[in-house]
């Protein structure tokens, strides 16, 4: 026992023996030491070499040394290619044409530049340490991006970063928002700044740092009313975060635009110190109705949620008992210009309710009045103004009736018509972008002259991602077509992105009643593309109320983004996108020989016999004929064609799929593509049967079409007032102008589009 514990003893100093070398093994931390010592602060540098203006630069040839301590990142993607450096007098920017500087500048690190043979100027009103850089729209030189390597060139590094050698200096906005003076603009240009307790305009626990398609600027708003912008990049990593409520602390680097505006770069979301963060009474978290009555004329602001129980009857200026309020519509509500509100449906103690105006002309009047609209009776609504005493209750004042201040669990109202082609450039008012997932958006684009609305996860930073684009309120029930239509694209199909489209009870995908709608969407080519599709109509008329319908993008976390486009939406109206045959899904989309007779059959039910499939196209070489076109549906895709036979006794027919509910009206292209051919002739037949099953029938309604002077390779249009109303078929039967016993006399239709009736 005594031998093995010698061993293990052994053992042991041999392992510490191991630790230690390594211990002694691992190279000491390097600490940095500058080889030169400032010899001019960073305000007396900035005083030597001030030029008024936008734009200059200029050249320290003295042997000048200043030196700082950095007071910002970029980590968080928020300040670009810009180092922040201050001393003890002042701050000062660098212009630096590299991302991730951080990680070698971190912040609180002390550094040493050699200003001797480097620049000092200003880019757009900003003073900075930069590159020369020609300006050609102004004539000027400005201080552009140097390298990162050139810069270091210039600079040593003093010790290891220590953040609490910086500290931010005080400043009110009233300091220098409006003084645009050299004064004022050495203090403060480049300097890393404290302004406290203000608010950010416009937080409402939803409202974000920055829009996902471009930075943006919001502001933030002292108790004197002073503003100052503060500019946020939309590829910020806090980008997405809701802005903080309340009051607190915002700190920064200030810096000046040409325009002589003041604003503030944020390092990241922390720089924002002490916000209560508070939510109640924003829109999403609002104050029951007990909780407004509560705090009734207390001067409180904000939202209010409860359920609309009645209207206050006509001749009360001051609500004193049951009677003073229209509780049920049992016949029609009076007025519409005032809600009672109350924590559910089924209360009537105007005790317990509040009451709010609705103001004349305003759209909350238009839109949530009991009068014209009863069937809010009972639902969910959102209220935003002062909790003060209104008609000798408990109310909501001071609200406006804009859109911005209400919002109801159901729609109202609407349009009956809407055609959108997005030619506008900018997405049209009335329609609405909301991101659920992640930080990507709904865009504008443009390509060979047209515009549309597309989406992309491309360059987004918070996948996955969830983003709607909805349409403004549709009035399906007094519409005179309850349908839609619109057209789709797709590039750089990976097959994981998807869209989808939903009919929605309100303009709110979270809390909206969902249902998703079933339309034809783009499908790529194997090369990742497609041109622009049609959904085809799309029927509503089950749908009896107002909605809005919903594009919706999904996409996880992947390598390559989809692009989706969507254009040329339409609802309602006379007569939408109308319904089309579909004889490019004839053959599998394969055209035939000219004079290659078969039966043909598509998806949807068209048959043709003794019958090629021939195409439009720009090459004009048989089967492909440039009298054919493009589909007549929007889209940027060629025609197909039914080639029907003239032979006497083997006629070409055309058989249409049931035409469900009748039609109006009917169109289409026809026209020869053979030179043996002595113009056109055909019979337009419609049937209550199918003619395919009963060919012994007599047709309800027929038409003749005679051009016996048509000619070759030249399109033409027919129109057919049908005026049926109930189901019916259709057919067309070549007449064979020349009653010749061989092939002759053959003609080409397409483009057939139908109106319901």
């Amino acid at each position: 026992m005594k031998r093995l514990n010698l061993f293990f003893n052994a053992l042991l100093l041999m392992i510490v023996a191991v630790s230690c070398n390594e211990d002694f093994d691992t190279p000491p931390m390097v600490v940095p030491h500058a080889e030169h010592q400032a010899n001019m602060t960073i305000a007396e540098f900035k005083a030597k070499y001030w030029q008024d203006g936008r734009n200059f630069i200029d050249t320290c040839k003295e042997d000048t040394y200043i030196h700082g301590w950095v007071t910002s990142s970029d980590e968080e993607g928020n300040i670009y290619k810009h180092l922040y450096i201050q001393d003890e007098t002042g701050g000062l920017g660098i212009s630096i044409d590299a991302n991730s500087i951080c990680n070698t500048y971190r912040v609180g690190q002390e550094i040493v530049i050699s200003m001797k043979d480097f620049w000092i100027g200003k880019y757009n009103g900003e003073y900075l340490i930069g590159k020369p850089e020609w300006y050609a729209a102004q004539s000027v030189w400005e201080a552009g991006r140097m390298s990162l390597d050139l810069f270091k060139e210039h600079t040593e590094l003093e010790g290891l970063p220590n953040v609490d050698k910086i500290s931010p200096v005080e400043v009110n906005i009233g300091d220098v928002v409006g003084h645009s003076d050299a004064e004022t603009q050495l203090k403060y240009q480049g300097q890393f700044v404290i302004i406290r307790d203000v608010e950010w305009e416009g937080a409402d626990g939803e409202l974000t740092f920055s829009e996902s398609g471009s930075s943006t600027t919001r502001n933030i708003k002292d108790d004197d009313g002073n503003v100052l912008g503060v500019n946020n990049s939309n590829y910020a990593n806090f980008r997405g975060d809701p802005l903080p409520v309340g009051k607190g602390d915002v700190q920064g680097i200030l810096y000046m635009t040409g325009s002589d505006k003041w604003g503030l770069y944020l390092r990241d979301a922390q720089d924002c110190i002490g916000f209560d963060n508070d939510t109640k009474g924003y829109i999403t978290d609002p104050w029951t109705v007990p909780e407004a009555i509560e705090l009734q004329n207390q001067g409180k602001k904000g939202w209010v949620t409860g359920y609309i129980v009645g209207v206050i009857a006509p001749g009360v200026n001051e609500v004193s008992r049951y009677n003073d309020i229209e509780w049920t519509p049992d016949s029609m509500f009076t007025l519409d210009n005032t809600l009672v509100i109350a924590p559910s449906p089924g209360i009537r103690d105007y005790k317990q309710c509040i009451a709010v105006s609705l103001p004349q002309g305003s759209s909350f009047r238009r839109d949530a009045n009991l009068r014209d609209y009863p069937e809010l009776h009972g639902t969910q609504i959102w209220v935003k103004g002062t909790l003060a005493t209104f008609m000798g209750m408990a109310g909501i004042t001071d609200n406006s009736g804009s859109i911005d201040e209400y919002k109801l669990s159901m729609m109202t109202g609407g349009v009956t018509e809407l055609t959108e082609d997005f030619e506008g450039g900018s997405i049209p008012d009335g329609w609405r972008l909301v991101k659920t997932k992640g930080d990507k958006d709904w865009y504008m684009d443009e390509f060979d002259n047209n515009k549309y609305v597309a989406v992309t996860g491309y360059k987004g930073t918070q996948p996955p991602f969830e983003a709607w684009l909805i349409t403004p309120a549709l009035d399906i029930a007094k519409a005179g077509r309850k349908e839609i239509s619109f057209l789709s694209k797709v590039r750089y199909y990976r097959g994981t992105d998807q869209i989808e489209v939903y009919l929605m009870s309100t303009n709110d995908p979270t809390t909206a009643e969902l249902i998703k709608l079933d339309p034809v969407l783009a499908t790529a080519d194997i090369g990742g593309q497609s041109d622009f599709v049609s959904s085809g109509t799309i029927d509503l008329s089950q749908f009896n109320g107002t909605y809005c319908v919903g594009f919706c993008y999904k996409s996880e976390q992947q390598a390559n983004y989809t692009t989706w486009q969507i254009d040329n939406f339409k609802f309602g109206g006379k007569a939408l996108l109308q319904t089309i045959d579909d004889f490019e899904t004839m053959n599998e989309g394969q055209t035939t020989a000219q004079q290659g007779w078969t039966t043909l059959t598509s998806n949807k039910g068209w048959t043709a016999t003794n019958a090629a499939l021939l195409k439009g196209g720009s090459s004009d070489a048989p089967p492909v004929f440039a009298m054919i076109g493009k589909k007549a549906d929007g889209s940027d895709n060629w025609a197909y064609a039914v080639h029907l036979n003239g032979h006497i006794n083997n006629r070409g027919i055309l058989t249409s799929p049931l035409f469900k509910g009748g039609l109006k009206t009917l169109t289409m292209n026809y026209g020869y593509v053979l030179s043996e051919s002595n113009g056109v002739k055909f019979l337009v037949s419609f049937y209550t049967l199918d003619p395919r099953t009963n060919p012994a029938q007599n047709p309800i309604k027929t038409f003749t079409v005679n051009e016996p002077s048509a000619t070759q390779k030249t399109a033409y249009t027919a129109t057919f007032d049908v005026n049926i109303s109930g189901d019916c078929y259709m057919d067309i039967i070549s007449l064979s102008p020349t009653n010749s016993a061989s092939n002759k006399d053959r003609f080409a239709v397409w483009n057939i589009m139908w109106e319901p009736n």
